[in-house]
């Protein structure tokens, strides 16, 4: 038999002191966003997989990272301009901002390949020199780290690059410690990576420096990817996000207990949050899609229906919300609801052919309504 983790009473109690003011300070500080912007540096030149890997680990962990509505990061380009420039010879891409008009990065990524390109530009050196000084935490992938070398940002630092590039790193950087056959170094505010895939590495480790090692590891397995840190590295990670309080570690406990198919567990923790928070939308949907998993239709569907009662819901978890409704209907056998439901969700923003093939529409898939409404979403 499942049972509530002893240490959930507590939990809701500090919460319940929270909401009633039992615990809260006179004077409150200004609260610190919680969504980090990431900045992925591009250049003419620059190596695919060097800014690519770790972007798909930061947008991933984006949404697997996120407490409530708002995402733990948001990704974007920075070019020298806004002009495409050519990766590896052969793609062409468009940085979304230039050092002009770029947001400040509180984590800034400096990707390896042509990394001459950049060395040889003041102005383009002057930017990055003062976006990695000033930020949270900068990440070199391959030749990358030579930026930061030739700012000085790496002196009295253990570092690492590329294989090929160790010499050059240490005579560009002759007051760091430069060292050969490492995966990645970190050294606090500054985290370098070897090349090219190792990218990767050294972003699942900033996420689970950051987020905890459970966000790390979903990213790594949505991504499919072989991440095994080294065994002193698992003694430093939390298994929590530190950046949650009592709450949002509550709600990744509720997440364990689901991956681990101990559904009712999971079900005692998101009711007893909306005993103190009963507009909590973002709950309500978790607890949806865990009802849902459960084949408990009917309260899946409450669920979601409280959910989207909320005007601070946000526009992706609405549409996510109407559109399982209709999937609930729809295994439910209740057509017209079914149809009903879609139509919000189409009505809300939703796109993607994906829904024409999803097999718990397959109950309405025949349906003229259906087509007509496949005919918006295409």
């Amino acid at each position: 038999m499942s049972r509530v983790p002893s240490w959930m009473p507590l939990v809701v109690g500090l919460l319940l002191a929270s909401a009633t003011g039992e615990a809260a300070s006179e004077v409150k500080s200004p609260r610190k966003p919680y969504t980090r912007n990431v900045a992925i540096v591009l250049y003419e030149g620059v190596e695919v997989l060097d800014f690519s890997g770790p972007a798909e680990v930061f947008q991933a962990a984006s949404g697997f990272g996120s407490v409530g509505q708002e995402r733990a990061f948001k990704v974007y380009t920075v070019g020298r301009t806004k002009a495409p420039l050519i990766s590896q010879h052969f793609i062409k891409v468009v940085p979304e901002y230039s050092i002009e008009d770029a947001p400040k990065p509180d984590i800034i990524v400096l990707p390896g390949g042509g990394t001459q390109v950049v060395l040889d530009d003041p102005e383009f050196m002057k930017w990055i020199a003062k976006a990695a000084s000033e930020s949270e935490l900068a990440l070199t992938v391959c030749t990358g780290a030579m930026t930061l070398g030739k700012a000085g940002l790496l002196d009295g630092l253990d570092a690492t690059t590329y294989f090929r590039a160790i010499d050059s790193l240490r005579k560009m950087a002759p007051k760091a410690r430069i060292h050969h056959g490492r995966r990645f170094v970190d050294s606090g505010r500054i985290v370098t990576t070897a090349g090219v895939s190792a990218g990767i590495d050294g972003s699942l480790h900033v996420i689970a420096r950051l987020l905890g090692k459970r966000v790390a590891d979903e990213t790594a397995q949505y991504m499919e990817y072989k991440w095994t840190p080294e065994p002193y590295l698992l003694t430093e990670y939390s298994i929590f996000n530190p950046s949650v309080d009592d709450r949002g570690r509550a709600i990744q406990q509720a997440g364990i207990h689901a991956q681990e198919k101990n559904g009712k567990a999971a079900e005692a923790i998101y009711r007893e949050l909306l005993k103190t928070q009963p507009g909590d939308a973002s709950v309500w949907s978790q607890l949806g899609q865990l009802l849902a998993a459960m084949k408990e239709y009917d309260g899946a569907i409450d669920a979601y229906a409280h959910a989207v009662e909320s005007k601070e819901l946000s526009k992706e978890l609405r549409v996510r919300a109407l559109y399982n409704t209709a999937c609930l209907y729809s295994l439910k056998t209740d057509n017209d609801r079914a149809i009903d439901y879609l139509g919000k969700a189409v009505d809300a923003g939703l796109k993607g052919n994906w829904a024409l093939s999803d097999p718990d529409l397959e109950n309405v898939r025949e349906d003229p309504r259906f087509q007509k409404l496949a005919t918006r979403f295409k």
